[in-house]
């Protein structure tokens, strides 16, 4: 099952849809921004400003949090500092960063417990309860949610303690425990639908429905959804919105009904780009670009994909830019663009192997700190201890070392075990995951194959015997018929050598297509057959082909540059034959260690390189060059010759 996006209630941050209400006070707030105040009043408004763009314009409702932290900072203010600081963490929340989002939560945190405020401590675990649940971390999320729970249920705040209780369900859904999940929501729901909270209705509903998808009851789940976006339309939730549409989407797609999932996903994409959603609604446009590849619309797809590739580099989301890459390939199969369906099946399997590395130091490090934070525990435990032990007897104080030795024996060697699990686990995934790599790049250059050996059998079949046809009426014209007239029979002759000459280009053409690599023995038969053919041509030219015995037949090249080196010596030699009017032409081959040196050379009357007019051959030697990155070197003058040298690396 592809992949459903699940909300975590965000009550705490009190972001709800734009509205025109929320437009009018901004430009209230704006209107008393020029009028001469205090900076106390300024930074009252800045923060203001902060918290109405935040659901509006992430950049803008930045701009006005950092003035109001510049100015709290100024005017020493440091319950408004932890305000300032925790709304501008809210505001990267949104964003999607949540590595500078947290840093935020916990630098207004460290003010808050100085204060000694347990609600503003309160409402900070929560957010980077959330944070923490977004990073997949869900041992952590759970511990500050705890944590903010248990404030709030004793203040009896039931409004936030059943956000909280959502998200927990959230964790157990996530955990694969969906009875307890579905306990969590049903009670939510409930609760919500009694006391008229439409915004957090519609969030418990859309997270009861990807539990019922996790479920593979797809039923179930659309009716929830649904729902949901009757509640979430009615509070103007643009982020629950958004996502209900995305997972409907998803379902249907699954199902393979891409047009009622092409109709959600856009309805998704609509909302998240009127809420400024970034990196959701990126996630929403690569789901539609994977709609517009199963549909075969793979020139639809394409820029959806290049734009996701720029936002998930730049983000550096590894799981979408994974996607992104996966969906690219058959967009160039399409376009029969091999070099860059290698190129992105190539990056794909590098960045898989980032992404599992990744996973394994997160792992690694959340068992670290669980280590280190239960070590800590013991250490207290212990001090704790050691003062009780001076009015304990020395029985009952050995008794406890020994068990505190035996506990961290039994802990250590859990964790050797889960650490022994989790290698393992990696290790089986990036197999599969180089096996499954391995398949579709198979499967792909066999397809490409097949479209070359079709292409070539229709030239060798269709144009080839077209162009027999021709070479036999002529010949048939010239013995068929008396023809007195030179000029005439001068021309049939030059046509019929011109369709020889275009047979023989042919099946250069037809040789290349049908291999998908060309060894160097080819590429090397294929030159000398051709230096034979201009010997024989030209009486009054001595031809010589030069191989260094450094130059294996195991070098291997692609049919691209196979092709492209056979025709710039070609139209080397061509051009020294109709233009020079040498006595000897040379083509050598010789390798400089991972660098292929070609040069084909003449004593002919050469030219001038600063006045020549550069015609079709010369350009297109240049051009055959760079299209396989290597480097063309033409040298000439008058009555001297011309020397022509390609260097193309091997490595």
């Amino acid at each position: 099952m592809k992949r459903i996006l699940t909300l975590v209630i965000v009550m705490l941050f009190g972001l709800k849809g734009f509205s025109q209400n929320q437009q009018k006070i901004i430009d209230s707030l704006k209107r008393e921004l020029l009028k001469p105040e205090k900076d106390s009043i300024k930074a009252k408004i800045y923060g203001d400003l902060t918290w109405y763009y935040a659901s509006i314009s992430t950049d803008s409702a930045l701009i006005y949090g950092k003035k109001a932290m510049v100015l709290a900072e100024k005017l020493h203010d440091s319950t408004f500092l932890a305000q300032t600081i925790s709304d501008n963490g809210v505001v990267y929340y949104l964003k999607g960063d949540y590595e500078t989002s947290e840093k935020l939560f916990r630098k207004s945190l460290k003010i808050r417990n100085l204060q000694k405020d347990s609600a503003g401590v309160a409402s900070l675990n929560f957010k980077i309860g959330n944070i923490f649940s977004k990073k997949a971390l869900l041992d952590s999320a759970m511990v500050y949610y705890l944590k903010a729970l248990d404030f709030y249920e004793k203040k009896e705040a039931v409004v936030v303690a059943n956000s909280l209780k959502s998200n927990i369900g959230t964790i157990y859904m996530t955990l694969k425990n969906y009875n307890k999940a579905l306990e969590y929501f049903n009670e939510n729901i409930e609760f919500f639908k009694n006391s008229d909270q439409q915004e957090f209705l519609g969030n418990a509903l859309v997270n009861k429905a990807t539990v019922y998808l996790y479920k593979k009851d797809t039923v179930q789940a659309i009716f929830n959804l649904k729902k949901g976006i009757e509640a979430s339309e009615m509070a103007n939730a643009y982020p629950t919105l958004g996502s209900a549409y995305n997972n409907l989407g998803t379902i249907y797609n699954n199902k393979k009904d891409f047009q009622q999932a092409k109709k959600y996903i856009l309805k998704s994409i609509e909302i998240r780009e009127k809420a400024n959603l970034k990196t959701e609604l990126e996630s929403s446009k690569l789901t539609l670009a994977g709609i517009y590849n199963e549909l075969g619309e793979f020139k639809k797809s394409k820029p959806l994909l290049l734009q996701n590739l720029k936002v998930f580099e730049k983000e550096e989301l590894l799981d979408k830019l994974l996607l992104t890459y996966l969906q690219l390939i058959p967009v160039f199969a399409y376009e029969a663009k091999p070099d860059s369906v290698s190129f992105y099946t190539n990056k794909y399997i590098k960045t898989q192997e980032v992404y599992a590395q990744e996973n394994m130091q997160t792992i690694t490090s959340e068992l670290e700190t669980k280590y280190q934070t239960e070590k800590k525990e013991r250490e207290i435990l212990a001090q704790r201890a050691n003062i009780a032990e001076k009015e304990l007897n020395i029985n009952r104080k050995n008794t406890q070392i020994i068990g505190l030795v035996i506990l961290a024996v039994v802990l250590s060697f859990l964790g050797y075990l889960l650490y022994n699990q989790q290698k393992l686990k990696h290790i089986q995934l990036k197999k599969e995951s180089e096996l499954k790599e391995a398949l579709i790049k198979i499967e792909t250059q066999n397809k490409l194959q097949e479209q070359r050996l079709r292409i070539s059998r229709d030239l060798h079949d269709n144009i080839g015997a077209q162009l027999t046809f021709i070479i036999s009426s002529i010949d048939n014209l010239q013995y068929g018929f008396k023809i007195n007239n030179e000029k005439l029979t001068n021309k049939l002759s030059n046509i019929s050598a011109f369709t020889k000459e275009t047979i023989y280009e042919l099946r250069d053409t037809i040789w290349a297509m049908n291999k998908s690599k060309i060894s160097f023995e080819d590429l090397q038969v294929r030159t000398s057959n051709f230096v034979d053919k201009a010997n024989s041509i030209s009486k009054d030219t001595n031809f010589e082909f030069i191989l260094d015995r450094s130059i294996t037949n195991q070098t291997v090249l692609t049919s691209i540059q196979g092709m492209n080196i056979y025709r710039i010596i070609q139209e080397a030699v061509n051009n020294s034959l109709k233009y020079s009017e040498a006595k000897n032409i040379k083509v050598a081959f010789k390798k400089l260690e991972n660098t292929l040196q070609i040069s084909i050379t003449d004593d002919g009357k050469g030219f001038d390189i600063e006045t020549v007019e550069m015609g079709n051959g010369l350009n297109n030697i240049k051009k055959r060059a760079h299209d396989i990155s290597a480097i063309i070197n033409i040298n000439s003058k008058l009555e001297e010759g011309t020397s022509i040298q390609l260097l193309f690396s091997l490595a």
